[in-house]
């Protein structure tokens, strides 16, 4: 097993080094901070793969077995979680994670390692019997209490109010990031009281994933916002949703046409641009249940509710590269509602037949 914990921390520290070094050098292609916190992260775990490494050498009989609750360990793991939790949240909110907002962010960190400054020292747990033994001492509450905002702001995302006309970021791939996190958290939970090897290589291997998987959205899947977007637009979210004219959704006829409701909502309020519209979000918007309203999309348009929102959106696209071809593709996809390039890539071929390159070029 220690060869292949070798192996796995070897290749978890150069894929972190290269994809921090990468993103650090692209920094300035994007108008906000996220890939400097990206690249912070991935140098953070990067730099302590290779301190292990080197650890582990010089001893003369390595074993790469740890102490239970290690202080390096789990503080370091807060610094490293809150690290990866800064990339997100600067794409949910660009520009806002500064000053006072990253101050408060990290202050849980500042607060239960302020007391190593006053010379506190951390008590060795070799087992679970001395952990019973000593779980009263301040430095054992104090490491537990660390592992107990561990789990806490994993779930952070899921609370933070982001505006999707300015933002990379929709509700998928805010579950996929927090998932990820949670993932990286349980590992660290039962590699910090556990000790077993397993964990720890699982632990590995899931943080090559994530480096890798995050530094491919980056460079390769991520729309960015038009940096010359309008203020104005945070009005939008306000918009009060269509009326319902006092009757819920279970007492609606089953007849009811709702096919005037869905096309006011989708010509008016251009709602295929919101990338977080879904058939139950649209559903209640129109008064309905999602049954009735994918059952009304399919008989006016033959269309499945996601073929209909993408249908709307690529529409949008060709209607504007027909108006002005030299128009930026990525900006379009965007502005369509678009947040992954492959996905509006995909979709504008579905429905147009060729891709945009060869669209502009045959106009």
């Amino acid at each position: 097993m220690d060869y292949i914990t070798v192996i796995l921390v070897s290749i978890c520290m150069t894929v972190c080094l290269i994809s921090g070094s990468l993103l650090w050098a692209k920094r300035s292609d994007v108008a906000d901070r996220s890939r400097i916190y990206l690249a912070f992260f991935c140098l953070w775990v990067g730099i302590g793969c290779t301190l292990f490494l080197l650890y582990s050498y010089v001893k003369p009989q390595p074993n790469f077995s740890r102490i239970l609750l290690a202080p390096e360990l789990v503080f370091g793991g807060l610094f490293a979680t809150i690290m990866y939790l800064c990339y997100p949240i600067e794409v949910m909110r660009p520009r806002q994670l500064c000053g006072v907002w990253l101050l408060l962010l990290f202050l849980p960190l500042l607060l239960v390692t302020s007391p190593m400054l006053f010379g506190m020292q951390c008590r060795v747990l070799h087992s679970w019997d001395d952990l019973v033994a000593h779980i009263g001492d301040f430095d054992v509450w104090l490491r537990i209490v660390c592992l107990v905002l561990l789990a806490a702001i994993s779930l952070i995302l899921f609370f933070i109010p982001y505006n999707w006309r300015k933002s990379s970021a929709d509700f998928g791939w805010i579950c996929r990031t927090t998932l990820m996190g949670v993932v990286m958290t349980l590992l660290f939970y039962s590699e910090a009281f556990t000790n077993m090897s397993i964990f720890f290589c699982l632990h590995m291997s899931w943080c090559i994933f994530v480096v890798g998987y995050l530094t491919y959205h980056e460079f390769s899947d991520r729309l960015l916002p038009p940096a010359d977007k309008e203020d104005d637009l945070d009005d939008v979210e306000s918009t009060p949703a269509l009326a319902d004219n006092g009757k819920g959704v279970d007492t609606v006829p089953d007849t009811r046409d709702y096919w005037p409701r869905i096309c006011q909502l989708m010509d008016d309020r251009e709602e295929w641009r919101n990338p977080d519209a879904t058939v139950e979000t649209v559903s209640r918007s129109v008064g309905t249940n999602r049954h009735y309203l994918s059952l009304s999309i399919r008989e006016h348009t033959g269309m499945t509710f996601n073929d209909f929102l993408n249908h709307k959106r690529i529409e949008f696209m060709a209607d504007e590269l027909r108006r002005d071809p030299r128009q930026d593709h990525k900006r379009l996809y965007f502005e369509a509602g678009f947040r992954s390039r492959t996905a509006a890539y995909r979709n504008f071929v579905k429905f147009i037949g060729i891709s945009p390159t060869d669209f502009v070029a045959a106009l």
